[in-house]
């Protein structure tokens, strides 16, 4: 299978390398697991630069690709990495990346991409009215950019037959692991997972993101409400009480809240306390109970559901998610 890894300057390159790497090694994998199928190839990974060199400065490293992408004619599989920068103005950077991902799909190729890559892919039309995840980071950015994709953004892995997206930076392991079983079986699959120690099981990315509050809007009242929120967030907190701090009606004030951050009140209340719950749990000594009420919560399994809600796991995971053992 002839695979394509197009690469431009903002490239993150532990993932341009990462996805060659992993990919390229599951021919090794396969002959040790099946030594009569050792003729057989599984993933020819081709690096192409999308400048105007096969050498491209990928954020201070130096990547020699194997050909320019304008040479490429036809291929079966797409992977976009990751990129870092502004992504509205990377994509309309690279309109020949663009053009070149479609102009493939139209003859047959399928198409990856993880974590910011997914902007490229998006770009070219061919998500729209369909799912895709993309970093958790970069989500509010890719649905402004792109309203006509349904963004699962805790998702680490999104199929849509011919079009695979997937999560933050190195969730290309668990893409590329996706990809080996996806074409050449799961006995394969497991096989490099586990040399590699890829979790196959992870598939939410919500136990990784951190809350930004919403603050891009012109609405003083709601920039004083999110305010007092985040100040009292020790404190058991209510809608009407957050409404009254600002004088406006429950009913207004739900409206206006919603418009403004895209979150009910009620929403960002549970949200920005998980925050606060997160941050205990990584680097402090409290115990469940104690962070429950550090947090406004009195009821500590009505602390543990809303905390499971937002990140997938229970504060218990959460804690030792965050902690090294050693032993």
């Amino acid at each position: 299978m002839k695979v394509i890894v197009p690469v431009i300057s903002s490239n993150v390159p532990t993932s341009v390398l990462g996805i060659m790497d992993i990919l390229n090694y599951s021919k090794a994998f396969r002959d040790q697991l099946m030594p009569q199928n050792a003729h057989q190839k599984t993933f020819e990974v081709i690096l192409a630069s999308a400048e105007n060199s096969l050498s491209v400065n990928c954020n201070g490293y130096e990547l020699i690709c194997h050909t320019q992408l304008d040479q490429v004619e036809k291929v079966d599989l797409i992977v976009v990495p990751a990129a870092v920068g502004n992504m509205a103005a990377l994509v309309a950077s690279y309109p020949n990346l663009i053009n070149w991902i479609k102009q493939q799909h139209e003859l047959g190729a399928a198409i990856c991409s993880t974590c910011t890559g997914a902007f490229f892919v998006a770009a070219t039309g061919l998500l729209d009215g369909k799912e895709a995840t993309t970093s958790w980071f970069a989500s509010e950015y890719f649905k402004q950019m792109f309203p006509a994709v349904k963004l699962l953004d805790e998702k680490i892995i999104v199929d849509n037959g011919n079009i695979v997206t997937g999560g933050a930076t190195l969730s290309f392991m668990n893409i590329c692991i996706y990809l080996i079983e996806k074409y050449y079986g799961a006995v394969l699959g497991n096989y490099c997972a586990k040399m590699f120690l890829v979790d196959k099981g992870k598939s939410s990315q919500q136990s990784y993101s951190i809350f930004s509050v919403q603050k891009v809007h012109q609405d003083e009242d709601i920039l004083k409400a999110q305010t007092f929120i985040e100040k009292n967030v020790t404190d058991k907190l209510s809608v009407s009480q957050v409404s009254e701090v600002v004088l406006l009606s429950e009913r207004t004030f739900i409206r206006r809240f919603k418009a403004a951050t895209g979150n009910l009140p009620s929403e960002y209340i549970q949200r920005v306390k998980v925050e606060h719950a997160k941050k205990l749990l990584e680097g402090g000594n409290e115990n469940i109970k104690e962070i429950s009420y550090s947090t406004g919560y009195e009821d500590i399994n009505h602390f543990r559901d809303v905390f499971k809600k937002y990140t997938g796991l229970t504060p218990q995971q959460y804690k030792k998610m965050y902690s090294f053992s050693l032993d």
